[in-house]
């Protein structure tokens, strides 16, 4: 089947199944996704974590998953800003072009089916040690540790990986799949963070808490200069 038969099949697929949900009286599934993952975009925006239109998310869905197209200010995100992809990474519903790292969200996907949300960021503290941890960074002590999954006492140390970046989707991701797992996600070096999650939820924990873990260090390396 092309590309452009597959994404007609879903969304007729699509709409039938909606519209059995309307007539049973249930909550449209796809829809309360879609409204939690761009209420999880506009708390990161407000964050400050999106410079420049910069950042791209997503949330898997039966079909793919909900990604932010390309070039939208996050600030000023709309339920028309987000494309509905296979894990292919080809439009099945929207207008726009997918986020330049589309292809990557669709590769951690791929890579692990425990994944069902990726929310990525754009902030100071992950861009600059990412660049200065190339092997990467090693959290201990902090109590915010508890808030990443697997993790109960401050007293553990947590290594959060650094890859190298690229502009090669496919190359970025590979360097993903050669350091995976990363259970709460990791730093593209130069770049910023990848948070991962079970669900938009645990994502956006995981990405508060690094975020927050980030900035802890940072603010520690001014300390000894």
């Amino acid at each position: 089947m092309d590309e452009q038969n597959s994404g007609t099949a879903y969304q007729a697929r699509s709409l039938s199944y909606r519209m059995a949900a309307t007539r049973r009286g249930d909550a449209d599934p796809m829809n309360t996704l879609h409204t939690e993952l761009l209420d999880a975009i506009s708390w990161a925006a407000q964050q400050g974590w999106t410079p420049a239109t910069g950042g791209n998310f997503s949330a898997r869905t039966e079909a793919g998953y909900w990604v932010t197209a390309s070039g939208r200010d996050k600030t000023r995100i709309q339920a028309g800003d987000l494309l509905l992809c296979d894990l292919e990474g080809r439009v099945l519903e929207g207008n726009g072009k997918p986020s330049a790292e589309s292809d990557l969200h669709a590769a951690l996907y791929r890579l692990d089916p425990s994944i069902h949300c990726v929310l990525h960021t754009h902030t100071v503290a992950s861009t600059v040690l990412s660049r200065r941890f190339a092997e990467g960074i090693e959290l201990s002590g902090f109590e915010m540790q508890k808030a990443l999954a697997g993790n109960v006492t401050h007293d553990a140390t947590i290594h959060l990986p650094v890859v190298p970046n690229s502009q090669d989707m496919e190359e970025l991701a590979e360097h993903v799949r050669q350091g995976w797992p990363m259970p709460r996600g990791f730093l593209v070096a130069g770049h910023g963070i990848y948070a991962v999650g079970d669900s938009i939820a645990s994502c956006r924990r995981h990405l508060e808490a690094i975020e927050f873990l980030l900035a802890c260090v940072l603010e520690e390396s001014r300390w000894s200069q």
